[in-house]
């Protein structure tokens, strides 16, 4: 599972000077999952987490002792390795339950084989009606005897089969995780690989392009010298946002690392494509993003986009190269703009 806690010194220093300052009028001791709890909230990094918290402080709610350790072990621990082996746990305990019924139904058929068996030896001395009926009484008898078990370990297989689709949905949830930036929510490097890849064998797109759109924020070192890194965290967290509200289908938004994005789109023309990075770059311009620790918003905040395609099945990483020189050339002719590869650059 990738690292949760991605900011440097500086960052996590604003951060515990955050703390201090929102944690001082709550009930809360200054305990590890306290802190946890104040330190994922006020950092972004864990939307649910944020979303309770959201509601307990907009209801003028007084977080205690014991509704932080609620909220962090519903939100934050079970992030922890103690989850994995808890989920490992689970597997076996269903195996092995299901191991225990299927020794219990052979059992039951070995025992009901037997007495047909014996029920068959009888029949062949037994010429008068009464005793044929009694022996077909007890044939039924135990063949009823052995519906029951069938149908428990129907029951108990149905049972094990949820438990394990549960526990199967848990494992693709933490194999997604990996795939995804934990600070905005959106495909990291290697999510966006996978999905690039995802594209390259469907046939849908045999002949068709795929655009890919390089971002970065402009002056972004200047963003966080000035306003603090905590804010620097917001402004990444807000542009993702905006990428993610501006694709659709199968178009992905992948952070690459800092300050850097990118967008995937199939089945796009580059006048197309320029035409999404225009709105996308215009309305990241025209946006104001609110600062955590004082009553203001700051604005002018800009990006510079680079593009270029390749064919659905051709060389992605060649296409992803002329991407970022395009991008390179919108920084060094002034950023703010939106730069089409050419071989010209």
């Amino acid at each position: 599972m990738n690292n949760r806690y991605t900011q440097d010194k500086a960052a996590s220093a604003e951060v515990l000077r955050l703390i201090l300052q929102k944690a001082a009028g709550h009930q809360a001791s200054f305990t590890p999952p306290t802190y946890a709890v104040w330190y994922e909230f006020l950092t972004g990094i864990n939307p649910p987490l944020s979303e309770a918290m959201n509601n307990l402080l907009n209801g003028n709610e007084q977080i205690t002792s014991e509704i932080a350790q609620k909220l962090f072990d519903r939100h934050i621990s079970e992030s922890n390795p103690e989850a994995q082996k808890a989920f490992r746990l689970n597997i076996q305990r269903v195996f092995g339950n299901l191991a225990q019924i299927a020794e219990t139904a052979g059992g039951e058929t070995g025992r009901f084989s037997a007495g047909l068996q014996k029920y068959g030896e009888k029949l062949t001395s037994m010429p008068d009606t009464p005793m044929l009926q009694n022996l077909v009484s007890e044939i039924m008898q135990d063949t009823q005897t052995m519906r029951s078990s069938v149908d428990m370990l129907q029951e108990k297989l149905h049972e094990s089969k949820s438990e394990i689709d549960k526990l199967q949905q848990e494992l693709e949830n933490a194999r997604s995780e990996a795939l995804i930036d934990p600070l905005t929510s959106i495909f990291n490097r290697r999510g966006f690989e996978l999905q690039i890849k995802k594209l390259a064998v469907n046939e849908d797109l045999q002949d068709k392009k795929i655009v890919f759109m390089m971002l970065d924020i402009d002056f972004f070192k200047k963003i966080n010298d000035t306003y603090g890194h905590l804010f620097g965290d917001k402004v990444i967290r807000a542009i993702a946002e905006v990428l993610k509200a501006k694709v659709k289908g199968q178009d992905s938004v992948a952070r690459l690392g800092g300050e850097e994005f990118a967008v995937l789109l199939p089945d796009t023309t580059l006048q197309g494509a320029y035409a999404v990075a225009e709105h996308i770059r215009q309305g990241i311009e025209k946006g104001k993003i609110r600062r955590l620790d004082k009553q203001e918003s700051v604005e002018g905040i800009t990006i510079s986009i680079g593009i270029a395609e390749c064919d659905a099945h051709g060389d992605w990483t060649d296409a992803m190269g002329k991407a970022d020189e395009a991008l390179y050339a919108s920084k060094n002719q002034g950023r703010n703009r939106t730069t089409l590869y050419s071989v010209k650059l």
